[in-house]
């Protein structure tokens, strides 16, 4: 079943409504109880054509948006890091949780600049019901792309997100021209760590990494394991002086912290190159120039950050 938590949100507060029931409804509103079963049938048709959850989303907010009608209709999931706002936000607002068989779907979020009266809400939550099994289903689907392009010990993106992402990174400066930079990452003396303490402790230096990784970088920056003892990190809107400075902040961090596996406790260091991208070059040139910046810093010494 489906769960609905009904509440319109105005100037005196959050209030909770009893909505007529559906026999009442029909007998009162005959014509629009019709356009509403039209309207479900539409959205029932139109919600299984696609199992991207952009554009479920997009079909199904722009349609209650016009039947019920409301200024704006949002939808938002914290988990999954999903979010949509069709139209302009007002101050009268109507929230729904949606449930599917004790899994939580995410939230809707109707606005208007009027009230919602007990018909409005009746003709949400009824059209509403046609998106749960739809959601459901895209939620699922999203969530094995992202299992796909996810790394399994680090949860970070792995080398097909890499190349995804770069490749709309890429695109973005193509058209508007903003800087663009890349830390190529390795791990010092990575063999040493499994040889000395075991693979299991090699495994937890890695999330250390990429944990500390993470706690230096900003939130539009992405890091991703590019394979064995190597990270990527792609810096969007960042020249080559301010990645050289991040990059030395996640090596001082790195450098700065004990990692603890059972009773050993070791630290490790990793050496850094850092790119800017030219889109004259492209993609294969910036990677070359990272790749060869972090040989150098290998060759000189290790721990160290040099930008090419």
């Amino acid at each position: 079943m489906s769960n609905f938590n009904n509440g319109i949100t105005s100037p005196d507060g959050i209030h909770k409504l009893k909505v007529e029931d559906l026999a009442q409804y029909q007998q009162r509103q005959p014509r629009r109880q019709e356009a509403i079963e039209l309207a479900e049938i539409r959205l029932t048709h139109g919600l299984q054509r696609s199992l991207n959850i952009q554009s479920l989303l997009e079909f199904f907010c722009r349609e209650i948006a016009e039947i019920v009608p409301c200024d704006s209709v949002a939808y938002q999931h914290s988990e999954y890091r999903i979010a949509h706002v069709h139209g302009k936000t007002q101050p009268h607002v109507c929230q729904y949780q949606l449930e599917l068989e004790g899994q939580h779907l995410g939230e809707l979020v109707c606005t208007r600049a009027k009230p919602f009266g007990d018909l409005d809400l009746l003709t949400i939550e009824s059209l509403a019901g046609t998106l749960v099994y739809p959601l459901r289903n895209a939620l699922l689907y999203q969530q094995a792309l992202d299992l796909a392009l996810q790394d399994p010990l680090t949860s970070i993106g792995n080398r097909k997100a890499l190349d995804q992402t770069l490749a709309r990174e890429t695109n973005l400066v193509a058209r508007h021209g903003h800087d663009l930079s890349m830390l190529m990452i390795d791990i010092d003396l990575f063999k040493g760590i499994n040889d000395g303490f075991g693979h299991a402790a090699g495994d937890q230096a890695l999330r250390h990494v990429t944990q500390m990784i993470s706690s230096v970088i900003r939130q539009s920056d992405q890091v991703f394991r590019y394979g064995g003892e190597e990270f990527v990190v792609l810096l969007s809107n960042t020249d080559v002086v301010n990645a050289n400075d991040l990059a030395e902040r996640i090596r001082k961090a790195i450098e700065q912290t004990e990692i603890s596996y059972g009773n050993y406790r070791f630290r490790l260091t990793v050496s850094i190159g850092v790119a800017a991208y030219n889109h004259a070059q492209g993609k294969d040139s910036f990677f070359s120039k990272a790749d060869k910046a972090l040989y150098s810093a290998k060759n000189n010494g290790r721990n160290r950050v040099i930008a090419a």
